[in-house]
């Protein structure tokens, strides 16, 4: 994973750890696989607005 996909992650308080892509405070955990597919930066960054969004849904259903 790039420097600049790892920068957009943070962005987003998303950390790597032990080969997963994690967000403590909502309780997402992907593969690292799938964040490395994007090659542009502005393609991750809508990738993981659109986990958050559906995350965010999710919740606001219970």
């Amino acid at each position: 994973m790039s420097e600049e996909q790892q920068a957009v992650l943070a962005k987003f308080g998303f950390i790597i750890e032990e080969g997963r892509v994690k967000h403590s405070k909502l309780g997402i955990v992907r593969e690292i696989e799938e964040f490395t597919s994007f090659s542009k930066e502005d393609e991750l960054q809508e990738y993981v607005k659109q986990i958050l969004r559906s995350q965010c849904q999710l919740k606001r259903k219970k």
